[in-house]
């Protein structure tokens, strides 16, 4: 058998499908030390090979059956169905809370503390060590990013301690610890949040970004930002004072969705708003997605409607409840996306698969 140098099998491989690479790893031993190789993986990620995809994640007790991961492009699917609850104790869900590069962060429902890195492409599941800084009470709001110039995964988690008050309100304070992947511990940071954290985390522009807490009137208040390299928290203004919705990734950069328009009948639409200056903290109104004609007889959308990000150049993919939509931001055509099993369960996110195997980190 041939052996080809290793240099232009990284330079082969780092151009070629994850699914494809995956079935040559039985090809020979060379090949399989490649394909697992961390260096590989980073390089395929930075040269973009892989097409977005739609990833969907069900959660189910042990009663029922396995976690089920599928994911799917234009009808294409891939099911991996893994057993991650025999990994936990005895009827316990898993929670996703965040997704960096193809890799997933999950948690148990019945004690967040406890995290699980998963690389559904792979099969692949590790079980992380939990903070210290996460107490059995009160709650937890987790980040995950990857450090490009430390070539590192880190994860900050902000943890709401609940104290004893003496005038018998709400009384709590926050505390925030980073763990790197592949260490034994996690550490403490000097500083947490200035306020509690609210939503999904969204990572743009070197930052993970939270909702802060709404206004009285139910209005977005702040949005808490996380500076990754100095490790530090701070505050940012939402797009317009009376903005209604939450926080996006549209395309690497930091996006809010507002649904303040929809409470007009004769003008239902939502706006999305991209900041596009990240330095200057500028927001624009970069997208508008009408919702009176058609689209609100067909699917009646409503305030309930879901925007889950950019699915493809132009096309936006919106979820109502248990359908999952595409709309074509030129010409307002809208699109259902049939997908077998899909439910209110399911947690549905625009998906770029990962080469890298989770056991890189032991």
């Amino acid at each position: 058998m041939v052996k080809f140098p290793s240099d232009v099998l990284f330079e082969i491989f780092s151009r070629l499908p994850i699914k494809s690479l995956l079935k040559f790893r039985t090809f020979s031993q060379q090949w399989r030390n490649i394909i697992d190789d961390p260096h590989l993986a980073y390089m395929h990620h930075s040269r973009c090979v892989e097409e977005p995809k739609i990833l969907l994640l069900d959660h189910h007790t042990q009663n029922e059956k396995p976690i089920d991961v599928t994911v799917t492009n234009v009808g294409v699917f891939l099911n991996a169905d893994l057993n991650l609850v025999a990994k936990f104790t005895k009827s316990v869900t898993c929670y996703l809370e965040d997704c960096c590069n193809g890799l997933l962060c999950l948690s148990k429902s019945y004690d967040d503390r406890f995290l699980v890195l998963f690389n559904p492409l792979r099969q692949q599941l590790l079980p992380l060590p939990p903070s210290s800084a996460s107490p059995k009470l009160g709650s937890r709001k987790y980040g995950f990013w990857f450090d490009r110039p430390k070539n590192t995964y880190n994860i900050v988690v902000v943890a709401v301690f609940l104290c004893e008050s003496v005038d018998e309100k709400p009384c709590y304070k926050l505390g925030a610890e980073v763990y790197t992947l592949g260490t034994s511990s996690w550490r403490p940071l000097s500083k947490g949040p200035p306020c509690r954290l609210f939503g999904k985390p969204i990572f743009a522009c070197g930052a993970l970004h939270w909702q802060g807490p709404c206004k009285y009137n139910g209005d977005i208040g702040n949005i808490v930002s996380f500076d990754v390299r100095k490790e530090e928290f701070g505050l940012i203004s939402p797009p317009k004072y009376d903005c209604l919705g939450y926080l996006l990734d549209l395309g690497g950069n930091l996006a809010m969705v507002d649904h303040s328009a929809m409470v007009e009948y004769f003008n239902r639409h939502i706006d999305i708003w991209v900041m596009k200056e990240y330095e200057e903290k500028e927001w624009v109104k970069e997208y508008k997605i009408d919702l009176k004609s058609q689209i609100e007889r067909q699917y009646r959308l409503g305030v309930q409607v879901e925007v889950i990000g950019l699915c493809k150049l132009g096309q936006i993919l919106l979820r109502k409840k248990e359908n999952l939509l595409s709309y074509n931001l030129e010409t307002g055509v809208l699109r259902n996306i049939p997908i077998p099993g899909f439910g209110l369960e399911t947690n549905v996110l625009i998906y770029m698969g990962s080469l890298l195997s989770v056991s890189s980190f032991h």
